[in-house]
């Protein structure tokens, strides 16, 4: 037997692959929501306002285009309910962003400030601005 062992075929480094395409076999059409443009564009200038991203970071969420995404999925909501997911999109896109840089300890000291400020959005302090946007 030699020393040296050749990894399994699925564990090499796969340089491209091809994603089927599962748009075409669906009998059901795409629907976009009405309000979409405006709602998206609102919940954008409200995450932007509280999160002060740099200028970066504020091209790489605009690109993420979740108000799109959430008009998709909710094509006949009402403006305010369509903001309400708009706004925990982006709020939940940002929160993950933010978490990539953290620690494990951390990002739990952070789950637990954001879950406090749910329970008590009012009177829980805070200057943390993952929280003040959970507060918001």
């Amino acid at each position: 037997m030699s020393d040296s062992v050749t990894p399994p075929q699925f564990l090499t480094t796969a340089v491209s692959f091809i994603l089927p395409d599962l748009v075409s076999h669906c009998p059901y059409r795409i629907q976009v929501n009405p309000h979409c443009y405006e709602v998206a564009r609102a919940s954008e200038r409200w995450l932007l306002s509280g999160t002060q991203l740099s200028p970066s970071r504020a091209k790489k969420f605009m690109g993420l285009k979740a108000g799109e995404l959430t008009a998709a999925c909710y094509p006949h909501a009402d403006p305010f309910h369509l903001r309400v997911c708009n706004d925990f999109m982006n709020y939940l896109f940002n929160l993950d962003d933010w978490l990539d840089e953290f620690t494990f300890e951390d990002a739990e000291s952070l789950a637990n400030c954001c879950i406090a400020a749910m329970r008590d959005p009012f009177n829980y302090p805070t200057d943390k601005k993952a929280v003040l946007m959970t507060k918001s």
